[in-house]
């Protein structure tokens, strides 16, 4: 068993939501919203993982704020279906900023965690990309259930520059992982460019995750980063990518294992993004993203079960945030049919006192004929 802590929970109601919804013209509202705290003082970028114990597990950052070179990864439990939440336990802390996860457990139950690890500060602590310091991929791993883990072993994306994971990692029928990973074009291992380009990748593991290589690229005709991605009961497979230049949210899919990827088509408005992908009890798709145009927060979009969305059916999940330091929404399907979806905020104006956070919201999707 792990440590519980008390929390605090609330019931939000559907009227109190009617305001701010007209604000960002927001046209559909879940019926029910449960609210609670993961974790306060830390908790950025979570990527939340429905494990084959029954467990729901997250990934997070913790020791420094939205950049810090103090950063590193924690992880977190609940075994009651979100309503309580373990200690962090430390999966990663080096001397320099560990961030940026992607997670996924293997089909041979071992919990996988990717991120990026970069020492890009100045003397002073300031983070300075310009600066000519490593800058490395890792993936490490769990054979207990979260409880321990292993040395990181460094990722070799030398042929694109830099690569910073991202998401669930899939675990594929035949045992393959699938990792998204975003970093500059593909060039001969060496050679800098001499301004930054966004790509998006899928990293592959046949071994359960112990060796990785890359795969495909499905940032294709555009600058993207941060992908999530879901595999749906046809086999397809989509991609809900980050864009550069305008931070949308675009989505593309492939039907052959991941190997080659259709044309990307924008969903989102400019800054509303990164997005979270997961199949529903029905066959729809929920699409969760962090919403920076404000009132900042959360918002959620149903698709169908081939994936398509329109944002003119979106709903809101919540928009109390301080600022646009917030979203990075990431969701799992609970037993009861219901939707979990953890995120990050640097700030609450509904609980000031949970300062920076984690934050689990518990509801019902919008049904079919919303």
């Amino acid at each position: 068993m792990f440590a519980r802590r008390s929390i605090s929970t609330c019931v939000l109601v559907f009227l109190m939501a009617i305001g701010s919804a007209a604000a960002d013209k927001t046209v559909s509202l879940p019926t029910e919203l449960e609210r609670s705290l993961v974790v306060t003082g830390q908790g950025y970028f979570p990527v939340a993982l429905r494990l084959k114990d029954g467990r729901i597990a997250a990934v997070l950052r913790g020791g420094a704020g939205h950049l810090g070179i103090k950063g590193r990864l924690d992880i977190v439990f609940s075994e009651d279906e979100g309503k309580t939440w373990s200690k962090p336990i430390i999966v990663n802390d080096s001397p320099v900023d560990d961030r940026n996860p992607a997670m996924g457990q293997a089909a041979n139950r071992d919990l996988i965690v990717g991120f990026w690890r970069t020492a890009t500060y100045d003397e002073e602590g300031r983070y300075d990309p310009k600066l000519d310091k490593p800058r490395n991929t890792w993936i490490t791993r769990s054979a207990d259930g979260g409880k321990t883990w292993s040395d990181p072993t460094e990722l070799d994306v030398s042929d694109i520059g830099w690569g910073s994971p991202y998401g669930k990692i899939l675990t594929m029928p035949d045992g393959a992982l699938l990792m998204a990973v975003y970093g500059g074009p593909q060039r001969p291992a060496g050679p800098k460019i001499a301004k930054r380009e966004d790509h998006s990748y899928i990293y592959r593991s046949t071994d359960h995750g112990k060796s990785w290589s890359r795969y495909a690229e499905c940032s294709i005709g555009g600058q993207f980063n941060e992908t999530a991605l879901l595999r749906l009961p046809s086999g397809k497979i989509l991609a809900a990518m980050r864009s550069r230049r305008g931070s949308q949210v675009w989505l593309t899919g492939s039907t052959d294992d991941g190997k080659t990827w259709s044309e990307p088509k924008q969903v989102t408005p400019n800054n509303v993004h990164p997005a979270d992908l997961v199949l529903l009890p029905d066959g729809r798709v929920l699409m969760a993203t962090g919403y920076r145009v404000g009132p900042y927060g959360v918002r959620g979009l149903i698709g169908d079960a081939n994936g398509n969305f329109d944002w003119g059916k979106r709903f809101l999940l919540i928009d109390d945030g301080i600022g646009g330091d917030c979203g990075y929404p990431s969701s799992v399907v609970l037993k009861d049919g219901r939707a979990l979806t953890l995120y990050y905020a640097n700030g609450s104006k509904d609980h000031p006192g949970w300062r920076v956070h984690c934050g689990a919201l518990v509801y019902t999707p919008p049904s079919r004929n919303k």
